[in-house]
């Protein structure tokens, strides 16, 4: 593998990890929502006390970052959106002809191997 295909593959394989990663907190997101309308659901409402102020600045903070991280993985798959659609309009082949680049590259191995 050449050090193209490499930081390709890593640079996928990032950005595979970030989605999953956002996943993850949007299904702690999900299931923390549900256990709020179920408290709500079988008391009424719902009252947080947080008497530790340096608790409740922590929690703060770790909300802010996690909505900045949602926020930028949002961005990044707009980005990632919009390169794919340029690259349609533009004509490109890869984009358009229906083959995976792990196709492509199969048949670049067999022609490199028949001019061998």
């Amino acid at each position: 593998m050449d050090d193209k295909q490499q930081l390709s593959m890593r640079r996928r394989l990032r950005f595979s990890l970030i989605i999953v990663i956002s996943q993850v907190l949007l299904i702690a997101l999900a299931i923390s929502w549900l256990v709020h309308m179920s408290i709500i659901a079988a008391s009424g409402s719902v009252y947080f006390v947080e008497n530790n102020a340096y608790i409740l600045w922590t929690e703060i903070a770790i909300t802010i970052l996690i909505t900045l991280f949602g926020i930028s993985i949002l961005i990044m798959q707009l980005r990632r959106l919009g390169e794919r659609r340029s690259g349609e309009r533009a004509g490109d082949r890869r984009a358009t002809d229906g083959r995976s680049d792990d196709m492509r590259a199969g048949e670049r191995r067999e022609d490199r191997r028949a001019q061998v």
